[in-house]
């Protein structure tokens, strides 16, 4: 009697990854991680331009207030950025953080501009524009909102 011969076991397959499966993983995860790199920097700009925005405003109050301050009899608007922060009729300044106020978050100073609205009366316009895309920015509104020409 012959003894019959082993069954061959097929050979068993170490648990793991293959070299494609991880590389696919990796592009996968990099692909994501570039998108949200994107996005991120792209919101952290229009938080930036809602930010000059706001500021645009709060100097506009500020120009309002040097304006109708009983100290100015004139109403005479300010001559400068200066003139909110150390007013030549004195008192205190207009802004709350002085001069740290009068910088956009790209630290640039804002610009005073006169402007004349369509009835002819001048108005004081405060902007700034953004230094990445040169999109103007005032109390107004940002880009083609900004009535800035």
């Amino acid at each position: 009697m012959r003894l019959a011969a082993p069954l061959r076991r097929p050979h068993a397959r170490r648990a793991g990854f293959t070299l494609l499966e991880v590389l696919v993983v990796v592009a996968i995860i990099v692909i994501l991680a570039s998108v949200g790199v994107v996005a991120t920097t792209r919101y952290l700009e229009d938080t930036r331009k809602g930010s000059a925005k706001l500021a645009c405003q709060g100097i506009s109050n500020s120009i309002d207030a040097y304006m109708k301050n009983p100290a100015n009899p004139e109403g005479l608007p300010p001559s400068g950025p200066g003139d909110l922060t150390n007013p030549p009729f004195g008192g205190t300044g207009f802004l709350k953080n002085g001069a740290d106020d009068l910088l956009d978050p790209w630290g640039q100073q804002y610009q005073m501009t006169p402007t004349t609205q369509g009835d002819g009366s001048t108005v004081m316009l405060v902007y700034t524009t953004s230094k990445n895309d040169g999109v103007k920015i005032s109390q107004y509104g940002i880009g083609p909102a900004s009535r800035v020409p």
